[in-house]
């Protein structure tokens, strides 16, 4: 009786040459083997990923390709919308000042809040960084400004900033200053939201710190301190090259949050006094939902994508170079 050839393999003699087609490989390659997977698991996770990735398509990446053409589009949502090409970004860029207006507002708010907020937060988690009874407390209360209500706090420094009855004059009255309309004078409105802006997000980067602080192994302070380091030696050659990573992360995400500030103007002081405070995205949501400018809103969009997209390849770019993971 002739032997029955293992299944993959093919019987003497098979093949083109003699006329019988050896039988298809029915086990699935090496990697698959070696992976684990089976068309099972494929399946449920496909399954499982599915109402993420609809939704992904559908309402994310679909609505970015729908603005995409929007911006080429007149469409204001009162006369019928017809396609312009490059017109709404030839006249963003060469017949609208209040666009650069409002893009030297977002510059400057965000180069008194950055350098501000990083200085601050790294001070603060330095503080805190210590095992003192009750420190948790410190630690909660300092974060508590990042999980309450815009409003409530728009609502609160907005006392704060009052002309008459603000905490802040009354406390500067002490010392002979005279009273200050903090949100009504064009030159001290956007350092008054910049100042709440700070406060509101202190704890946030504050947490970032204290857990670059707590990563930092002990005996590198010991050994510096046996080789007659001080304090500030200290933080010099272990502390700053070591908070470098998270220093880089925090400032990535501190200018892209910046550069989408919208909600402290709007609260706080509308635009105003006189556009100061006019920031990119309040002028975008005036476009959009005030003017009905829906293709001229979408223009402004993209080019905020593109000086975001543009300024964080240039941190990775160049500031990624500096970072330090470990200490050499």
């Amino acid at each position: 009786m002739a032997a029955v050839p293992e299944v993959g393999t093919a019987p003497s003699g098979a093949g083109p040459a003699g006329g019988v087609p050896a039988p298809v490989d029915l086990q699935p390659p090496s990697w698959w083997k070696r992976k684990g997977y089976t068309r099972r698991d494929t399946v449920a996770a496909f399954l499982f990923l599915a109402p993420s990735l609809i939704h992904f398509m559908i309402f994310i990446l679909g609505l970015v390709v729908a603005s995409l053409v929007i911006s080429t589009w007149r469409w204001d949502l009162l006369t019928p919308s017809h396609e312009v090409g490059l017109h709404n970004y030839a006249t963003m860029f060469f017949h609208d000042p209040l666009f650069w207006t409002s893009l030297k507002a977002t510059v400057y708010f965000v180069l008194l809040t950055i350098p501000t907020g990083i200085v601050l937060s790294l001070a603060l988690a330095m503080a805190v960084n210590t095992k003192l009874r009750g420190i948790v407390f410190f630690r909660t209360a300092y974060f508590i400004p990042v999980v309450s209500s815009m409003v409530a706090v728009a609502v609160v420094w907005r006392w704060v900033f009052n002309n008459d009855f603000g905490i802040l004059n009354w406390f500067l009255g002490l010392f002979g200053v005279h009273k200050i309309d903090w949100l009504g004078n064009p030159l001290t409105a956007m350092p008054a939201i910049a100042l709440m802006s700070v406060w509101k997000g202190l704890g946030f980067t504050m947490t970032l710190f204290l857990a670059g602080l707590q990563s930092i192994p002990q005996h590198l302070y010991e050994a510096a301190e046996l080789d007659g380091a001080g304090k500030w030696k200290q933080f010099v050659h272990v502390t700053w090259p070591l908070l470098t990573p998270t220093t880089f992360f925090v400032s990535v995400i501190s200018i892209i949050g910046s550069f989408n500030v919208f909600d402290a103007v709007y609260l706080m002081t509308q635009g105003g006094p006189g556009n100061s405070t006019t920031v990119y995205n309040f002028y975008l949501f005036n476009q959009a939902f005030r003017y009905f400018h829906m293709g001229y809103a979408a223009a402004m969009a993209w080019v905020l994508f593109v000086i975001i997209a543009a300024l964080s390849y240039l941190q990775f770019r160049f500031l990624n170079r500096r970072v330090q993971y470990e200490l050499g």
